[in-house]
């Protein structure tokens, strides 16, 4: 009997083989439960499964083993009970171990390149919150330290040994002491396998709320085998944060990047796939202010932090000396005024001349300048000065403030600009801060090589020195007397005059860095005899 291709239905009758098969995969499938349920060691667990199916004849290999296993181990963990309709949720705020950059009892991933300091950050950040200081690089540290593990295959003994010296977390017989329970290290690691991860989640599970800190991924998962641009990288990790995340553990992994990131964020930086920042509640960049040019080597050695992930985003810029680190202040106002003097030092022709008399003018007595005024400046008609201005103001370095009105006899309304600084809002004032063994703090907002405070070019500092002021210049190392103030509007760019000729000026001077107050004569006078009469 003819038929067409919709009329055929499959047999309700199953073949005896088919059935057979059935049957066999079934019985694997039971075989499965009974190895999970009594058997612990993983690679045993696939091998139990294999001899087996080898037995009743259905061979398999290693990854078939390893499906069949995951789905018994599901079958026997059943499903979580969700959050039903109608229930309240978990309000608790953001947990922080150290304030914007550590998310307590969660994963973190610290991603940077090669020797900037990954390692050296963090075993910073734990011997100031071992030694009960309150904040470490300006951000607060929250609560006392837990019990800390390090897993730090990726560096041999005698490096940690380092870090743990310069930060006083060895004895005087260089003993680990303070917080470190544990160090695993080139020559004794502990590697991302099942074995590994179990043995981390029964050490979290004896000591709830511990700080893991792994270094570094790729070491850890070295003998797994895994391809970083599979999706799959960040298999070992999920598993880990899985294992640890029921004990309130706290787990922060180190990662590199890849070698042509030059900025940006942690997810675009981190090598291989971005799997692995992915499964991360915050990621923490750690990059080079200042790439050198090929060839070169790293002559600035400050270094940019900024997080990103499920909390607010924090940028530090710090830098690592031979006694620990130094927090320059907040990241955002000395990336913000270093990008401004990079775009002031890159213009050419009618906008640096505009630009520098701009400047000039608010340094002689924070004058805004008209447009009108700066024709002749420019050697060009009003519309190419309307352009340069607008084009100055496109690249944030100068901005309106105000308008003159119209004269009487007519005429329009003139615009006035003002050379635009960092927001103060931003980097805060300026001045040394507390200084503790652990970390030292210079100038909030501020680093050496910035051009200006962030401080806003309005603050005048004319009745603190006034004109006149005797001060001393640094030359060297040594400090030299003679010179008084002669102009003092911007603490970043003061001009001091001679003593005596006060024609030969100096500019530019960067106040307690290149200029001070003049010291001889400040000394205390000595106590003199009194006399009652």
């Amino acid at each position: 009997m003819d038929t067409t291709p919709g009329e055929s239905k499959p047999s309700e009758i199953l073949p005896e083989s088919l059935k057979d098969h059935q049957d066999l995969l079934d019985r694997l499938d039971q075989y499965a439960n009974t190895v999970l349920c009594n058997e612990t060691d993983e690679l045993r667990r696939s091998q139990l499964l294999r001899l087996y199916a080898d037995e009743v004849g259905c061979p398999i290999n290693e990854k078939t083993a390893a499906i069949v296993l995951s789905k018994a181990q599901g079958q026997i963990a059943g499903v979580s009970v969700p959050r039903k309709r109608g229930e309240k949720l978990d309000t608790t705020g953001t947990p922080w171990s150290w304030e914007g950059v550590i998310m307590a009892s969660t994963f973190n991933l610290l991603v940077a390149p090669p020797k900037v300091g990954k390692s050296a950050l963090m075993v910073g950040m734990i011997s100031a919150w071992f030694h009960g200081e309150e904040s470490y690089l300006g951000q607060k540290l929250h609560g006392a330290c837990p019990k800390v593990y390090i897993i730090g295959t990726d560096q041999p003994e005698s490096d940690w040994n380092t870090l743990f010296e310069r930060e006083g977390l060895v004895d005087s017989d260089g003993k680990l002491s303070g917080p470190i329970e544990m160090l695993w290290h080139t020559g004794a690691p502990l590697h991302l396998t099942d074995e590994g991860v179990k043995h981390l989640a029964e050490i979290a599970e004896e000591n709830p709320g511990s700080f893991f800190l792994l270094d570094s991924y790729h070491a850890c998962c070295a003998p797994l085998g895994l391809e970083e641009a599979a999706s799959s990288f960040d298999g070992p990790a999920r598993q880990l944060a899985e294992a640890l995340a029921p004990h309130k553990a706290t787990l922060a992994m180190i990662h590199h990047t890849n070698k042509s990131v030059s900025g940006g964020n942690a997810t675009n930086a981190s090598r291989g796939s971005n799997a692995l920042p992915a499964a991360a509640s915050l990621t923490i960049l750690m990059n080079w202010f200042k790439q050198p040019a090929e060839g070169q080597t790293q002559s600035d050695h400050r270094v940019v932090l900024k997080t990103q992930g499920r909390a607010k985003g924090t940028t530090l810029l710090i830098e690592l000396e031979d006694d620990g680190w130094v927090h320059h202040g907040d990241g955002e106002s000395v990336l913000a005024a270093e990008s401004m003097q990079e775009a002031a030092d890159e213009l050419q022709g009618r906008q640096a001349d505009i630009f520098d008399y701009i400047c000039e003018r608010w340094s002689d007595g924070q004058f805004p300048v008209v447009a009108s005024e700066l024709a002749d400046v420019a050697k060009c008609n009003a519309s190419k000065v309307n352009r340069a201005l607008r084009a100055l103001e496109k690249k944030d370095l100068v901005r309106q403030d105000g308008q003159l009105d119209a004269l009487v006899s007519g005429g329009r309304p003139q615009l006035l600009w003002v050379p635009n600084t960092p927001s103060p809002e931003i980097g805060g004032k300026g001045g040394k801060t507390s200084t503790t063994p652990r970390a030292s703090y210079e100038i909030e907002g501020y680093s050496p090589s910035s051009p200006c405070l962030p401080d806003s070019l309005g603050t005048s500092t004319v009745g603190v020195l006034p004109p006149g002021t005797p001060v001393e210049l640094r030359r060297g190392d040594a400090w030299s007397n003679g010179w008084v103030i002669a102009n003092a509007n911007k603490m970043d760019s003061i001009r001091a005059a001679k003593l005596g000729s006060p024609n030969i000026t100096i500019s530019s001077l960067r106040w307690e860095l290149d200029v001070r107050l003049c010291q001889f004569g400040l000394q205390e006078p000595e106590p003199t005899d009194s006399f009652d009469f």
